[in-house]
């Protein structure tokens, strides 16, 4: 019964997440607020901190939070995105020239081989386990470089809003990911031509899953 719930509930979170990113893109923040008790953005600049050293490709882009982050610091990014709302408010949260926002999808990047010293994603949507995407990864990230997603986050905060989430996330299975799931994620990733590891860093008010994977 729970994994049927579990099943119908990704699907439904998928699903959701597609109408975030396009016809109820103006819901986006909202949403993320919800799930994360305002920390969503702090989610993201965490995993930013991995990533330092550019070009940085920032698949998955959204409203632009990690390119934000990344031109504070002085770092080259580029982001690329499917949808052309996210990409919209990207450009609007951006200064000019500060990032490149390019539309494209992750099975087709756009850039020449070897050019990215890392490749983010946070939170992204299943496209990014495909072997045509990380066969892509692979060719536009320089040798040494390194693919940071940000995969889960738990939440460890006390408020009543994160109490809160950290119920429906124990109900459903989330937040937390099993070892036996990490080693599986491992393994995929080896499989696909990464030396891949799974870290733990702290969000603020959550416990933030990261998997880095080097090309070998």
């Amino acid at each position: 019964m729970q994994k049927n719930l579990k099943s119908l509930w990704v699907r439904l979170v998928l699903w959701g997440f597609n109408l975030l990113y396009h016809n109820l893109s103006w819901m986006y923040d909202f949403a993320a607020w919800l799930v994360s008790a305002g920390k969503w953005n702090d989610w993201i600049r965490a995993a930013a901190e991995q990533a330092l050293e550019g070009p940085v490709l920032d698949m998955g882009c959204g409203k632009g939070v990690l390119l934000e982050f990344a031109g504070n610091k002085g770092v080259p990014a580029v982001g690329l995105d499917e949808s052309s709302q996210m990409l919209y408010y990207a450009r609007n949260r951006l200064p000019a020239g500060n990032s490149r926002l390019v539309r494209g999808i992750g099975q087709a990047i756009p850039f020449e081989t070897g050019y990215f010293h890392h490749v983010t994603a946070t939170f992204p949507a299943p496209y990014i386990f495909e072997q045509s995407t990380l066969n892509e990864i692979r060719r536009v990230l320089k040798p040494g470089g390194n693919l940071i997603i940000l995969l889960t986050a738990e939440v460890t905060g006390n408020s009543f809003h994160e109490r809160i989430i950290r119920f429906f996330s124990g109900m459903l299975g989330f937040g937390y990911l099993p070892e036996s799931l990490q080693e599986s994620l491992q393994n995929h990733f080896r499989d696909a031509g990464f030396l891949a590891r799974v870290e733990c860093i702290s969000g603020g008010n959550a416990r933030l899953l990261i998997i880095i994977g080097q090309p070998v």
